[in-house]
């Protein structure tokens, strides 16, 4: 799984990738040397748990994926069915630049068939 991640990051503006849990347990990370795992893996837990909390309060389903932007960057997030892919991009970098990549490692995770 970290190699899937390693890969990930050589895209041109990716920051750094992780697997997580909904409770922030990090299952895997390639995060870069200006990321915190622990940071990063509260961050995205707590994202993940208020986005799933909105959309079953609006009578939706689990997210796929979503993108947050802030003034530094932006988190991607990928359901997993079992975690989820969080991939940190740069700020000029162009969503449609990386999606396919990040697509991609989302689809060889799910093919691991490992529980997390």
């Amino acid at each position: 799984m970290e190699r899937i991640l390693i890969d990930l990051n050589q895209v041109a503006g990716v920051k750094g990738s992780m697997v997580v849990t909904k409770e922030g347990v990090v299952v895997a990370e390639a995060l870069g040397p200006d990321l915190e795992t622990e940071s990063v893996a509260a961050v995205s837990s707590h994202v993940i748990q208020v986005a799933e909390r909105a959309l079953e309060s609006l009578g939706r389903s689990a997210f796929e994926q979503f993108t947050m932007t802030s003034a530094h960057g932006r988190m991607v997030f990928v359901n997993l069915d079992v975690g989820y892919l969080v991939v940190i991009t740069k700020m000029e970098m162009r969503l449609e630049q990386v999606a396919i990549e990040v697509e991609s490692a989302a689809r060889k995770i799910r093919g691991m068939g490992k529980r997390i």
